[in-house]
């Protein structure tokens, strides 16, 4: 089971949905949710305004003074949001793991890149959640997203842009036989362990990979079976869409209130470069995916 995850807070609305994703995890383990509100280093915001202004040393100490006080805002939001969340929900703030066997949150203020503190704090965590869904005001940029993704070393959780209450219960695994998909279910498993249904997804990508791809579909869901789950298999052929559209598009005719998959990609000195699945995830998808590199 997810006994400790942390989630990142930006002071927007994208909160609110990353908070109820978290809970999702957590509610029926006692587990805990450690929020993280990142604040601007002064240091490195010097560095990076030097670089752009183009008016000279003179007003930069007025743009930085700017960009603090908006951090400043985003952080108090942040933290009402939090204290409304555990409020609403019944949850005990708590810091100290070893006090009680309840659910319970706790709030952390930091300083530093998101990328760089986001991976350093997840990797004492079961679990990471961000904002996920399309492009909007406090959801990283999809080079940080998949940054923590490929780097972490912790499986991902993306909540999407709609609301979603209790476990997840109808679970789809878009299905390719291959290190990080392994991994990924291995990963999920204490949400697989919660599901009522699980729907393998299998995209054909090209014809002479097709019977393999379909026996690959069996096994895993055979595999899914004897771990007493209620799995079935879905081998698709994707016609005009990618791949990726061809799954995600399944997954919400499906019903599914989850994705689980694989993150394809590699990093050099911080230039990360994405497989077309994990690209489109990272653009955006309509429900809550969870990655594992």
């Amino acid at each position: 089971m997810f006994k400790t995850v942390l989630t990142l807070l930006s002071g927007t609305d994208c909160d609110k949905l990353a908070l109820s994703s978290a809970l999702r995890v957590v509610a029926g383990s006692g587990g805990h949710i450690e929020c993280l509100r990142l604040m601007p280093d002064p240091a490195e915001l010097i560095a990076q305004v030097a670089q752009v202004d183009s008016g000279g040393w003179m007003i930069l100490p007025d743009t930085i003074a700017a960009i603090e006080k908006e951090a400043k805002l985003r952080t108090e939001a942040a933290r009402a949001s939090f204290e409304t969340f555990c409020r609403q929900e019944n949850i005990e703030t708590i810091s100290d793991p070893t006090t009680k066997n309840v659910l319970s949150a706790s709030f952390r203020e930091a300083m530093g890149d998101e990328f760089d503190r986001v991976t350093e704090f997840g990797r004492y965590h079961d679990l990471i959640v961000l904002a996920g869904g399309h492009d909007r005001p406090g959801r990283l940029p999809e080079e940080a997203l998949g940054g923590i993704i490929i780097s972490g070393g912790r499986p991902v959780l993306l909540a999407s842009a709609g609301e979603g209450n209790g476990p997840f219960r109808k679970i789809a695994i878009a299905w390719k036989e291959t290190a990080e998909a392994a991994r990924a279910v291995t990963a999920a498993m204490p949400l697989l362990e919660q599901a009522q249904n699980i729907e393998v997804i299998n995209v054909c990508e090209t014809d002479k990979q097709a019977a393999q791809g379909n026996n690959n579909t069996d096994a895993l869901v055979s595999y899914l079976r004897w771990h007493s789950f209620d799995a079935n298999g879905h081998f698709l052929v994707p016609q005009d869409r990618t791949a990726g559209q061809a799954a995600l598009e399944h997954a919400e005719q499906i019903g599914a209130d989850l994705l689980i998959m694989g993150a394809y990609g590699h990093s050099r000195l911080r230039e990360f470069i994405f497989g077309g699945f994990t690209q489109r995830i990272l653009k955006g998808a309509n429900l809550p995916v969870l990655l594992f590199h």
